[in-house]
Parts: structure tokens; sequence; C-alpha cells
């Protein structure tokens, strides 16, 4: 009867103690909205025999700030403003991080149209620059062909005439030589063809000793002469247009009636004629 006694205190003790937990955690989440006070454990020893010891249960941590936010409509509103502001602030930090990568777009795309336009009329200076020197370059060469030319041309022109006096003098010397049986008068061809020029020859005042003309002359057999044309002039139209209108005045040379055809052909068809006067003073 002890033993029963000794060992059912403690059981009823232990159980009691349990029991005034659970009230206390049920009273506990009863009053949850009002301000928790730090839960302390209280630990009981007891001495149990047959039963294992039970699990204590753990306390549950009120979430007192969502649960005020969620029930508080002042904190609720305080947070979606704060929410709404931190929105706006990044928002309007974002505009602002692209109004400035577009502004330093813009000022880099600024140096770099600048630089192209710098290298642009660099670029336009230097061909213009070469392209000017290359057109006076060409145009120095051109005047030195023209003047090379010219030259070449003049001497030519000196050596045709120099050979073409050489021959008439080598023909005149030829006819010179020749002696027409049908004709008692001993002077050549080209002599009497210059007398009968020089009879018909009106002199004109600007004349002057040196002056020489060469003409052109054709001629038929008969001694008609068919055109006449200045082949070199002396310098003085008048003196030209005299020599010219002699030959003319002649009209025909019956002489040549007599000069053999071979001779003729080759030495009056078409022959230069130079009248040079002897009587010509300054």
């Amino acid at each position: 009867m002890k033993f029963s006694s000794l060992f059912s205190l403690p059981v009823f003790l232990s159980v009691l103690l349990h029991v005034m937990l659970v009230v206390l955690i049920i009273l506990k989440f009863d009053f949850f909205k009002e301000e928790p006070e730090p839960y302390e454990p209280h630990f009981v020893t007891a001495t149990l025999v047959d039963l294992a010891p039970k699990a204590k249960p753990v306390p549950i941590q009120p979430k007192e700030q969502v649960l005020d936010a969620k029930n508080d409509p002042n904190l609720r509103q305080t947070k979606q403003q704060t929410e709404q502001e931190a929105q706006e602030a990044e928002s309007l930090a974002q505009v602002q991080k692209v109004q400035e990568q577009k502004e330093k777009a813009e000022a880099e795309q600024k140096v770099r149209e600048e630089k192209l336009k710098k290298e642009k009329a660099k670029k336009e200076a230097d061909e213009k620059a070469k392209a000017e020197k290359q057109k006076k370059l060409e145009e120095e060469q051109k005047a030195l062909a023209e003047a090379e030319k010219k030259k070449k041309a003049e001497k030519q022109r000196r050596e045709e005439l120099k050979a073409l006096e050489a021959q008439m003098q080598k023909e005149e010397q030829m006819l010179t030589n020749r002696v027409d049986d049908t004709n008692v008068n001993v002077k050549s061809y080209d002599q009497l063809f210059y007398e009968k020029v020089v009879q018909n020859w009106s002199r004109p005042p600007s004349a002057i000793k040196g002056m020489i003309t060469v003409l052109d002359i054709s001629m038929l057999p008969n001694g008609l002469v068919t055109s006449v044309e200045i082949s070199k002039s002396s310098g003085d139209p008048a003196f030209d247009r005299s020599a010219v209108q002699a030959v003319k005045k002649v009209d025909r040379f019956e002489e040549v009636r007599n000069i053999p055809p071979d001779i003729f052909e080759r030495r009056y068809r078409n022959f230069k004629f130079t009248f040079n006067p002897g009587d010509l003073r300054r």
C-alpha cells in the first residue's frame, strides 16, 4: 500500500504539469494579437518507472510584422506607397540611365561625324592639289611638246626650202646648159620668163632691196598660165600681190612652145618662181 502511494504521486504531478502547459499554450494563442511576452519554459524533474517521458511542444513564434501589415490598413498603405516610390525611383533611374546612354551615343556619333568630315575635307584638298599639280605638269609637257614640234617643223621647212632652192638652181643650170637650135636667144627659158614678169611688174612704194617672193605657177604646154599662188611671202603683202599681178599680166609665155616636152613636163608644168628684182633700193 505504501509502494502504490509513492508511485502515484509523481505520475499525477507530471500529468498535472502537462495539462497546465497545454492550457497555457491555448491561452497564449487566444491573446496572440496582444504584445507577447517572452516565453520562459519551466522545467520539472520527474521520475517515472514504467512511463516514457512525453516530448515537450515547441512554442510557435508569431509573425508579428506580417500579421500586423495584413490587418493594419495604414501599414498596408504605407507599404504600398513605399513600394510605389521605390518603383518610381527605379523607373526614374532607368530613364536617366537611358538618357545618359543616349547623350553619350550622340556625343560619340558627333565626334565620329566631325572626324569623318575632317578626313573628307583633307582628302578632297589633297585630291584637288594633286589634280592641279597634274594639270600644271601636263600643261608644261604640252607646251614643251608644242615648242619642240614647232622647232622641228621650222627646221624641216628650212631644209625643204634649201633643198628646193638647190634643186631649182640645179635645174636652172641644166636648162642654161641646153641650147635650143630653134631659138637664136642664148638666154635660158627661166631668164626669159623672169624678164617678162619684171617687164609687167608695177613696183609698190613699200618694196625695198632684199625682198623675195616665191610663187607656185602652173602652165599648159602652149604657155598659158592657169594658176599663180604665193608659196613663200616676202613679208610685205603689197610686194607679194605685185609679183602675182605681174605673172598674170604676162598671161601666156609663147617661148614655152619651143621647150621640149620632157623638159616642160619636168620643169614648167608646175614650178616655183622666185621673184627678186635686182634694181630694188633701200
